[in-house]
């Protein structure tokens, strides 16, 4: 298990050196800084599509409610898989001590994996909450 650890954290450390090379690499701009912007022109108006009428105002909120849920979903699950990566990697790091300091430190890992659970929840909850007053 510590073999896999291992291999997973260096992975993270190569990929995060990456970034950061490619993110050092990067063309700078040469390019004169505009000292007075350009002048605003007023945006052509677009005539509606014929046959098609524009989406009505609850369409566009009911779709906005619905990608809300969505992202609220997605960062729950998000969220619970980290806490229970991270619980994983806790107990592995506790596995290595012995007597009272393993006792201990599983049950803070387990403390702090309960109350990132519940802090995922919470702010899942009032997401849902937003998105189900956002319907009325």
């Amino acid at each position: 298990m510590f073999k896999q650890f291992a291999a997973l954290l260096a992975g993270v450390v190569t990929l995060s050196m990456s970034v950061l090379a490619v993110a050092a690499d990067a063309p700078k701009s040469t390019a004169p800084a505009a000292t007075t912007p350009p002048p605003m022109t007023a945006p052509a108006a677009t005539p509606p599509a014929s046959g098609s009428m524009a989406a009505s105002p609850k369409a566009e909120v009911k779709a906005d409610a619905k990608a809300m849920k969505a992202k609220a979903d997605g960062d729950y699950k998000a969220a619970k898989a980290k806490a229970d990566a991270d619980y994983k990697a806790a107990k592995a790091e506790c596995g290595k001590k012995t007597g009272a300091d393993k006792k201990a430190c599983t049950k803070d890992a387990k403390a702090a994996h309960d109350g990132a659970i519940k802090m995922a929840k919470a702010e899942h909850d009032k997401e849902a909450a937003d998105v189900k007053a956002m319907k009325k």
